[in-house]
């Protein structure tokens, strides 16, 4: 069974949905940090913790999806951690399939402790853990993995090369602040794509949450806009580039995976970005995809070894 948000996922998601017996609407409680603190303790934790503590009482195990949000900055951390809680309370094995870790505070780091296995899909992480003595696995995105030679083969899409897609996310830059001098692209003073003789192309892989913030880059500097609205549409579009730039992590990804240069730009999620970079520095595409077989081989044996 797969939990997750919203209640009806979208459209571009059907083949994961099709892969998953059920989909459970998992609500993010968002609405408790709107509740003064008092009634958060005294309502929605303990409401919450039962409703939690239901729901995988139905189960053996509970794997939790590839991602960065285990990390202070995220809002999404509260609730996650307190899923690890409450399933290793019921006695329940609790596998971090392939995440970007921290930075946490001790508190936090001590719910990340209680988890079954840990898989690191990047070495920041990895070594974030085992510093704080913290078994982990090192691993690769499971992107890596993704067919992408097989999807680009015969593809192509309406952009005349050659081009440059930088791929750009909206919490992270102001877009107001971005501009072009010559062939570099800069946010106020701070060069955010070098130097290129290929022509600046936008483009999100999350154009739900991107688009507006990139269409009204893009008219300000006088660029086209490319919104990826499904892996086939992110995949022609890399397959065709000379290389990408990128404030997201998969479009880096699809990008080396195609043999092609990828700049992968330093965010406010340090781990997840630097750990990428350096897996880019120190890996051949070879060594970063036996990595991601070690990440999903460590999740397959946990589950049949505690299941």
């Amino acid at each position: 069974d797969l939990a997750g948000y919203p209640a009806q996922p979208a459209d571009e998601t059907a083949d994961v949905m099709e892969l998953a017996d059920r989909y459970l609407p998992d609500t993010f409680p968002w609405y408790s940090s709107l509740a003064p603190a008092a009634a958060g303790d005294m309502v929605f934790e303990p409401w919450w913790r039962k409703r939690r503590t239901a729901l995988f009482s139905r189960y053996d195990a509970i794997v939790c999806a590839p991602g960065p949000y285990l990390a202070d900055y995220d809002p999404r951390v509260t609730s996650a951690l307190s899923d690890i809680a409450i399933a290793t309370a019921l006695g329940l094995p609790v596998v971090l399939a392939s995440h970007s870790i921290g930075p946490l505070s001790d508190v936090r780091l001590r719910d990340v402790a209680k988890a079954t296995t840990r898989v690191a899909r990047e070495s920041r992480t990895y070594r974030y853990l085992c510093e704080r003595g913290m078994p982990a696995v090192l691993s690769a995105d499971y992107a890596f993995l993704y067919p992408y030679a097989a999807r680009a083969a015969g593809s192509s899409n309406h952009i005349a090369a050659p081009y440059r897609p930088v791929f750009l996310r909206s919490n992270n830059l102001d877009a107001n602040a971005l501009r072009l001098a010559g062939d570099v692209l800069y946010e106020g003073s701070r060069v955010v794509a070098d130097r290129s003789p290929d022509p600046v192309v936008l483009a999100t892989s999350d154009y739900r949450r991107d688009g507006k913030f990139l269409e009204q880059a893009a008219k300000r500097l006088g660029v086209p806009y490319f919104p990826c609205r499904s892996v086939g549409e992110l995949v022609q579009l890399v397959a065709g580039s000379s290389g990408v730039v990128s404030d997201r992590y998969h479009p880096a990804i699809c990008a080396a995976s195609l043999g092609k240069p990828a700049q992968v730009i330093s965010n406010r999620e340090p781990h997840k970005m630097e750990g990428l970079k350096s897996l880019f520095a120190e890996n051949t595409l070879a060594d970063l995809q036996e990595l991601a077989r070690t990440g999903l081989r460590t999740v397959h044996d946990a589950l049949r070894t505690t299941v």
